[in-house]
């Protein structure tokens, strides 16, 4: 091979790799500030799990454009997407909550409803305190100081003649070996969460497995092209991971809420009932049987019992998922695609 003409290949294979990433990254951008136009509406949650989703597809991008953007400017603007995925997620994560609450207690009897009621009201001041962190990180001119990074992050200017929109991105057919390498580390790591996240009890090995699978996806998916049938039936694989995963999640942070709401009940009914057996050498039962939240109990306990049930059912498909997958060879041959 001619060595001068190897140098030219990679200079070219550089180039575009560069272009790409000031293609994949503009279109972030342009999703993201679409987003934050609907996001702070309570009412409608869409934008919020949108944007989750979209600031996560960034930092995916920008791991694996890392090689060719601006040293400089990388931590800066991967710290101010962090920034915003964690508070946007935390928005989401009670979203997520309030809906769940919410469904599970219509089908509830009056008291139970309002007893789960009180969870909600609890989120609903999270939720608030949530938007008022994602007002600061979303207006105009945040994000167009975001894009301004991008450029920057890049080295090319993001704008079209008479469109700011960026121009679309086709996955390319041949990607550089520094993608080829981070597509095998997200797949080792997906893949060493196992057999332990099998396991019904190993909620971290678990929750560890479902970011592993969104990474990979998110990767399959500006590479699946270079890697071939492979990739694309393993980003397939991980999605169906990842979502399963992420609802399993949901329920883990569920649990606490509606927990955190049956120990509030007992120390107000506790301070009812000492109050009212003031002066008393014991405590008598018709007290107890009296306590003023003794009617709200049962919509939060059933609640409980609702997300541990619907936790266990999603883990079994969860494993069987995974069983099925490692059986189809899902997994192997994407290792075997990337050392082709």
């Amino acid at each position: 091979m001619n060595p001068s003409r190897s140098v030219v290949d990679e200079e070219e294979e550089t180039r575009r790799f560069r272009e790409d990433a000031a293609i994949v990254l503009g279109q972030r951008v342009d999703q993201m500030v679409d987003i934050s136009k609907g996001l702070l509406d309570v009412t409608d949650t869409g934008p919020a799990e949108a944007m989750w989703l979209a600031s996560r597809r960034t930092r995916a991008a920008l791991d694996m454009f890392k090689p060719v953007l601006s040293k400089d400017q990388f931590p800066g603007t991967r710290d101010e997407i962090k920034r915003l995925t964690r508070s946007v997620g935390r928005r989401r994560d009670v979203d997520s909550m309030i809906t769940a609450f919410e469904e599970i207690g219509t089908e509830m009897d009056e008291e139970g409803e309002y007893g789960l009621s009180r969870v909600v009201e609890s989120l609903r001041s999270e939720q608030a305190d949530c938007n008022r962190t994602l007002a600061s990180l979303t207006n105009g001119r945040r994000l167009q100081a975001l894009r301004v990074r991008v450029e920057d992050l890049s080295g090319r200017s993001l704008d079209g003649e008479g469109d700011a929109r960026t121009p679309a991105y086709r996955s390319p057919e041949q990607i550089p070996g520094s993608a080829r390498r981070l597509v095998a580390k997200r797949l080792k790591r997906l893949r060493s969460s196992v057999p332990e996240a099998l396991e019904p009890s190993a909620v971290h090995q678990q929750q560890r497995m479902r970011v592993s699978a969104e990474r990979l996806r998110y990767l399959l998916e500006l590479t699946a092209e270079a890697l071939g049938t492979q990739a694309h039936t393993a980003r397939r694989a991980a999605r169906g991971l990842q979502e399963i995963l992420g609802e399993m999640r949901d329920c883990d942070l569920a649990l606490p809420a509606v927990r955190d709401q049956l120990a509030v009940f007992e120390q107000e009914d506790t301070k009812a009932i000492v109050e009212r057996a003031r002066g008393s050498r014991d405590l008598d039962p018709l007290l107890v049987q009296a306590a003023p939240n003794r009617n709200l109990y049962r919509g939060p306990h059933l609640a409980a019992v609702h997300l541990q049930a619907r936790r266990q059912m999603l883990f079994e498909r969860f494993r069987r998922l995974w069983l099925e997958q490692s059986r189809q060879g899902v997994w192997v041959a994407l290792e075997s695609s990337l050392g082709d």
